[in-house]
């Protein structure tokens, strides 16, 4: 349990620097920046197992970031 805990805060952390990052950089509040955060985030944890998986990663992460970030706006 304390395994998938931290795994979570990482991913967690790595998201939420990463929208930061592009939210400054943007000077926008919309729903892109959890997107690009989500295909960003997604991609580099699947680039550990090779580029295919980071792109499919990166995808899903991305099409998930924005279904929650477009549901919470609403």
């Amino acid at each position: 349990m304390l395994q998938y805990a931290k795994n979570f805060g990482m991913i967690g952390l790595m998201f939420a620097g990463v929208e930061c990052c592009i939210e400054s950089y943007r000077a926008k509040d919309d729903l892109r920046n959890g997107t690009y955060a989500g295909a960003v985030t997604g991609g580099l944890i699947g680039l550990r197992a090779g580029v295919k998986a980071g792109l499919l990663g990166g995808a899903g992460f991305a099409v998930f970031s924005a279904a929650i970030e477009y549901y919470m706006r609403s």
